[in-house]
């Protein structure tokens, strides 16, 4: 019961559990201001039902992600002690700006939107959207900020062996921050695309052909099609940044030992740590040198070049081509949907039907790139700064293993209730339809009501 790996694994289903529904309500919270603007523009009340629909996904969401975030900062304290006492002066911060900036923003304003629409003009309820879904956004760019700065450290000096800020700019605004933040918020985007088109495909199955139900799902499905190229380009651009900071754990991810030109791109293998090759391998002439350095010449950094100071190679390999095979299936369904919905203006029931599954596809590609991103790290904790090894805490390997337990017996019981509630509430609005009044605004729309 190795203290260290034990600890590893408590804060890897920590954050494993949480970030789940930070990937949702980042950009749930911007999906709810257009259904509002659409209303507030055409005073169709088909948009306000598909706003009070997933606006009781969004507040679910955020309970979740309150309650798995606080569990994880004690985290830093009682498994991780050397990392705020090495680091603390600039993630302690960082932290705080994001309880400031952007939670109350989140906490206050919440309530006006589900509770506020018949006590509030409507100015004041798409006011509290608007800032809602900027207080989401707000959650990210600190968080983000500070796991990029621990990738890609700048803007610090050390002083007695403790980290402290030269520079807050270059601290946040550190070299890999633009790209993590842009992918993560992309990610965002997609997921919660395919959570509301797969939610709502599954109201169409179901019988459902209320026009809330055709606007969310248009919306879902357009949305995913606009935003899995745009996210291409930003991973790829995501990738040579990475190449250019940590070339180890590109090295890893594409399962390369020799720095060498002409690097084949490996789509299937089993790297072998012990024997330093690939195993099985299945390969595309030049496609890594390629896709890397833009030349059939090019030279990529191999794992020989890093031995001993590399991450575990296995995990980084699949979970990138999880990543990217989640997200070619992703365009390949979105752009087919949003086809029949915008030409057809039907759904297919076998689309329909792989939709489904298809709601939760996004949390497959965040977790797996999430894991590429971390273990990538990997022996550092913040790189070149601290090792993880040197920041672990004194807690007993037998403590932290019943603690363990008892977090993913409860995280397992968590999601099963959490995808429960979200098929209960699609159910139900499905069997609603339009049927349910809405309640009365103090100032409506100055629009006149439009079909479609």
């Amino acid at each position: 019961m190795d203290p260290l790996i034990l600890s590893r694994m408590q804060f890897g289903a920590n954050i494993s559990f949480h970030i789940l529904f930070p990937t949702i309500s980042i950009a749930l919270g911007w999906v709810l201001l257009f259904f509002k603007l659409r209303y507030n523009a055409t005073s169709d009340t088909a948009w306000m039902r598909a706003y009070f629909t997933w606006v009781k996904v969004f507040a679910l969401t955020f309970a979740m992600g309150v309650v798995s975030g606080v569990t994880m900062s004690f985290q830093f304290g009682t498994n991780w002690p050397g990392y705020m006492e090495k680091v603390g002066n600039i993630a302690g911060p960082l932290l705080a700006y994001e309880v400031l900036t952007a939670f109350f923003l989140e906490a206050v304003f919440l309530g006006i939107m589900l509770f506020g629409f018949r006590r509030v003009s409507n100015k004041v309820h798409t006011a509290a959207t608007v800032l809602v879904a900027f207080g989401t956004t707000m959650s990210a760019f600190w968080i983000l900020a500070l796991n990029s700065w621990m990738q890609t450290p700048a803007g610090h000096e050390i002083r007695d062996g403790v980290v402290h800020v030269a520079s807050w700019w270059a601290v946040i605004f550190n070299p890999s921050f633009p790209y993590r933040l842009t992918h993560m918020l992309l990610a965002s985007g997609l997921t919660v695309s395919f959570l509301v088109a797969g939610l709502s495909a599954l109201r169409f199955l179901a019988g459902d052909r209320s026009e809330s139900m055709w606007k969310a799902l248009r919306t879902g499905a357009t949305l995913g099609a606009i935003l899995i190229p745009i996210q291409i380009f930003v991973g790829d651009q995501h990738g040579l940044n990475t190449l250019e900071h940590q070339p180890q754990k590109i090295a890893a991810m594409e399962a390369n030992w020799t720095t060498r030109a002409n690097v084949p791109l490996v789509l299937f293998a089993w790297p072998d740590e012990a024997l330093r090759e690939n195993l099985f391998e299945v390969a595309i002439p030049d496609g890594a040198s390629v896709i890397l350095r833009h030349s059939r010449d090019g030279v990529v950094p191999g794992l020989n070049d890093y031995v001993g100071n590399h991450p575990p190679v296995l995990p980084l390999f699949w979970g990138f081509r999880i990543m990217v095979g989640v997200g070619v299936l992703m365009l390949a369904v979105s752009w087919t949907a949003s086809f029949w919905l915008w030409r057809r203006h039907t759904l297919p029931k076998p689309l329909a039907l792989l939709m489904v599954p298809m709601a939760f596809s996004g949390w497959v590609a965040t977790l797996a790139g999430w894991y590429v991103t971390e273990i990538g790290r990997q022996p550092w904790l913040v790189t070149g700064i601290l090792k993880t090894a040197d920041a672990v805490g004194p807690v007993a390997g037998s403590h932290v293993a019943l603690t363990l337990t008892v977090y993913l017996l409860l995280y397992a019981f968590l999601l099963i209730a959490y995808i429960a509630t979200l098929v209960h509430l699609a159910l139900k609005a499905a069997k609603d339809g339009d049927k349910s009044p809405l309640p009365a605004v103090l100032d409506k729309p100055a629009a006149q009501p439009m079909a479609g």
